[in-house]
């Protein structure tokens, strides 16, 4: 059976998505302005043996951090024991408890998977052009008024929305989808070989 896999550009591997909450988090870490990198590993050493671990690693602003998603994990499930080995085998700052509430807050779990579901709009180079210059020459600015002053072929709303999705523009989607959302110009790093068309 064939795993679902999240592509992002900031991940530096496909990551397989066991559920719904894995992959929000990883919508959303990857729309999220201060997570820079995303890692992804699978085992690690404990005792001299090879340990099963789903390991989301996210590297923010102030630092480097494994994620638990506890309500994801099994009942009685080990992992967490292999989570902090790999923790601090990869050098992390420490590890990150998420329950489901903390990944579905509203509006920001719905307006990331807003956003994220315009990751595969195609987009002329032309409209690229005028969306990413237009940022570099006012600045951030609300997307209201960014779409109302960009001349795009395509809905300049999605447009924009796809940019995010692959980086070359920032959304602060903790208040949700307004007139007033600031839009900024983004830090794209993409990682080797893959695009941002994940599951």
């Amino acid at each position: 059976m064939q795993k679902n896999l999240f592509i992002g550009f900031k991940a530096s591997r496909a990551i397989p998505i066991h559920n719904t909450l894995t992959r929000d988090l990883l919508i959303q870490s990857t729309l999220d302005g201060d997570v820079r990198r995303i890692e992804y590993q699978n085992s690690v050493i404990m005792d001299e043996r090879i340990v099963s671990a789903y390991g989301i690693i996210v590297e923010r602003f102030d630092g480097r951090y494994a994620v638990d998603i506890v309500d994801a994990r099994p009942a009685n499930d080990p992992s967490s024991e292999a989570l902090v080995q790999l923790a601090f085998a990869r050098k992390c700052h420490g590890v990150i408890e998420l329950r489901s509430a903390d990944i579905r807050t509203e509006p920001h779990c719905s307006a990331a998977r807003e956003v994220w579901s315009h990751r595969t709009v195609r987009m002329h180079p032309d409209d690229r052009a005028e969306i990413l210059e237009t940022l570099e020459r006012e600045g951030p600015v609300g997307l209201g008024q960014l779409i109302g002053s960009v001349a795009t072929r395509g809905d300049a709303r999605a447009l924009i929305f796809a940019l995010a999705s692959e980086g070359a523009v920032e959304l602060d989607l903790r208040g949700g989808i307004t007139y007033d959302l600031i839009v900024r110009p983004g830090h794209t790093v993409f990682a080797a070989g893959l695009r941002a068309n994940g599951a």
